[in-house]
């Protein structure tokens, strides 16, 4: 990363950042020899190594982590249901913070605040078909903020509810059964009429007419 040099007496160390990621972030603290680097991301977390030679070539190591956290985005709730059998749904839930999230902290809790179901990033529900809903919530938490997303078993095992046909009442079947007898009445009226008015204008037909004397 860098290469700190001892100045002449009097003066301070000189650094020459090797780095190019480091350039214009990197800085001495105060007259020390600690290196202060400005201008996190999260790609500067890791292990970071010192090595000091000293008068009489004598080498000592120090080893440092540099841990970072982001503030934590909406949480999203990964959904995978599977049936069981005996009207039986197994979903399973698994709570995503999304990239660049680490070192977190999940909770899972039942309806209004419940009991802790679960402290890992997935929770197991098994739900039966047509039973009321029981909705859960997964909280993410790291050192620097916290979120929380909820999600549904019976949603996910059953679906969105679908709007019912409404039935049609007996008046209106009865008046729909009229309205097709009449149709069927009038087509046929009509079929008889067109093949009568073709019978009387056949081509190729003698007519003999009576001769008024």
């Amino acid at each position: 990363l860098a290469v700190i040099t001892p100045g002449e007496p009097g003066a301070l160390p000189r650094v020459a950042v090797e780095d190019e990621r480091y350039r214009g972030r990197v800085r001495l603290h105060g007259q020390s020899y600690s290196l202060e680097i400005s201008n996190l991301t999260l790609a500067d977390r890791g292990e970071y190594k010192l090595e000091q030679n000293t008068i009489g070539h004598n080498v000592h190591f120090c080893d440092y982590h540099l841990t970072l956290y982001q503030r934590l985005s909406q949480l999203e709730i990964k959904i995978h249901p599977v049936m069981a059998g005996n009207s039986t749904c197994n979903v399973t839930f698994t709570c995503s913070a999304g990239e660049g999230a680490w070192n977190l902290t999940y909770t899972w809790t039942g309806p209004a605040g419940g009991a802790v179901l679960s402290t890992k990033e997935s929770l197991l529900v098994q739900h039966r078909l047509g039973d009321e809903d029981t909705p859960v919530t997964c909280t993410a938490t790291n050192n620097v903020s916290t979120s929380s997303a909820n999600a549904s078993p019976k949603a996910a095992c059953e679906g969105p509810t679908l709007p019912q046909t409404p039935a049609l009442s007996y008046c209106r079947t009865k008046g729909l059964l009229v309205l097709g007898v009449l149709g069927s009445l009038l087509a046929g009226i009509v079929t008889a009429h067109v093949l009568a008015a073709r019978e009387q204008t056949r081509p190729g037909e003698e007519r003999s007419f009576p001769c008024a004397c």
